[in-house]
């Protein structure tokens, strides 16, 4: 069973918030064996107070380090200038089938929002790292973080998203399932959820025995 923590989750922790111990203890999980648990290398800016993009790879892996899940795997992530970390990425050979595929992903979790970041700012404006980081993209940097997120969490063919944001994410559940999101459930789902599935195992690993 292989669990992807959404970045909020990350979040979740650093400021000690409500499903802070779930998601601590679905790490002591992968720790103890019972299932691998992941981070995405996707990082996600809604819940960061700059609403920026979090900066470089080192930047990335120092937020890692404080929190002493150096250990856990990484969720690699497409590789766009400017808004991917090139040590956790990989180069997307079929491009036609990727914007296809985030189109999918995009109208599934944010059909209101242009995909196209132009849109979101005055006629004229050049697409450079600055714009990227401005005020105006903010809700536009907000979905694409998302919408990469599940991407990158398909593409590793992986379990189970975990994340808060059951706004995007369990409102359409329905229509990313069929995208190949299977299973996205809160810290706290998740924990229960794999608590009543390992019971399950047992009392069946146990029925069978005695037989």
């Amino acid at each position: 069973m292989k669990l992807t923590l959404d970045w909020n989750c990350v979040i979740e922790v650093e400021e000690d918030r409500p499903q802070a111990a779930h998601v601590i203890d679905l790490i002591n999980c992968h720790r103890k064996g019972q299932f691998e648990v992941a981070l995405l290398a996707a990082s996600a800016s809604e819940n960061s107070k700059s609403k920026q993009f979090p900066g470089n790879a080192k930047f990335f892996q120092n937020k890692v380090s404080a929190l002493g899940w150096q250990d856990l795997p990484i969720v690699p992530m497409p590789g766009i200038i400017g808004l991917s970390y090139w040590d956790f990425c990989y180069f997307v050979g079929d491009g036609e089938k990727f914007e296809s595929d985030m189109d999918a992903l995009w109208s599934a979790i944010a059909s209101k929002v242009p995909r196209d970041p132009s849109e979101h700012l005055p006629s004229g404006t050049r697409m450079t790292d600055d714009a990227i980081q401005s005020a105006p993209l903010s809700k536009w940097r907000n979905t694409w973080c998302d919408v990469i997120s599940a991407y990158s969490h398909i593409h590793d063919s992986r379990d189970v998203f975990v994340t808060n944001n059951t706004r995007d994410f369990q409102k359409n559940s329905e229509v990313l399932s069929r995208l190949g999101m299977k299973h996205i459930y809160t810290p706290a789902e998740t924990l229960a959820g794999l608590v009543n599935l390992s019971g399950y195992e047992r009392r069946s690993s146990s029925a069978s025995s005695a037989d």
